[in-house]
């Protein structure tokens, strides 16, 4: 394997989507005037885990769109009535405000950018409408992002997979897909022939039946080397 270009999860792999979401809930607790011994990260992993199951279970509809159903739902279960008198659109854009803007790079990943943006077409593959890529911290690594809006699809469904592929120009095995979310990508990109580095930042296990990743790190770091190493070996010296 001699990897041709990187494709990238944006949020968990490059930025702690975690720290923006809770701060995203806790502002919205705030508006509310909510007073419970639920932390804002429990709240937020409440809504974390309706969206996702929201969006993996229905027909295609826009991240926003599916991301206000599960505050609706995680809301009205905790706190009965506590949206009355509120717009449900401004607290999802209040919300998905922090969630995009306030999730701050993970330590290693600006030095890995820096030296792979040197050497590699580098393309988020995220489950994100455009717009709101477009607000994150971590765009300017970017000349191009395939998005779950462009796709219709959500990952892991290969159609993502395969458009990010297609806007690439580049074979399946010619590129290395890094990601934290095995059940989103290792599970996506697998099947369609891509390599992946799995950057397991949490320390978590991988089912019984889940595809394996052909590497895994706990940050991005040390695939500086092993990429390196593979570039030696292909061309006789190091990018």
């Amino acid at each position: 394997m001699n990897p041709k270009a990187l494709t990238f999860d944006y949020f968990g792999t490059l930025v702690d989507v975690d720290r923006g979401g809770t701060a995203g809930m806790a502002e919205l607790m705030r508006m509310l005037s909510v007073e419970s011994r639920d932390s804002a990260f429990d709240v937020y992993l409440d809504w974390d885990i309706r969206n996702v199951r929201l969006y993996r279970s229905q027909a295609y509809a826009r991240y926003r769109d599916v991301a206000q159903q599960a505050l609706i739902a995680c809301l009205d279960a905790r706190w009965p009535g506590v949206r009355n008198g509120h717009s449900i659109d401004k607290l999802t854009e209040v919300f998905l405000t922090h969630l995009v803007e306030a999730s701050p790079a993970h330590a290693d990943a600006e030095p890995f950018l820096d030296w792979a943006s040197a050497r590699y077409p580098l393309m988020p593959i995220t489950n994100m409408d455009s717009d709101l890529w477009r607000r994150t911290q971590l765009t300017r690594y970017f000349e191009h992002v395939t998005t779950a809006e462009m796709a219709r699809a959500y990952k892991p469904s290969q159609a993502i997979f395969a458009l990010a592929l297609e806007r690439l120009a580049q074979k399946p095995a010619d590129v290395l897909h890094c990601s934290l979310a095995s059940w989103a990508d290792i599970d996506g990109a697998k099947p369609l022939g891509m390599p992946v580095a799995w950057i397991n930042r949490g320390a978590d296990t991988l089912g019984t039946w889940q595809p394996r990743p052909d590497f895994e790190f706990d940050t991005l770091a040390p695939l500086r080397g092993v990429l390196e190493g593979l570039s030696f070996t292909a061309t006789g010296e190091s990018k």
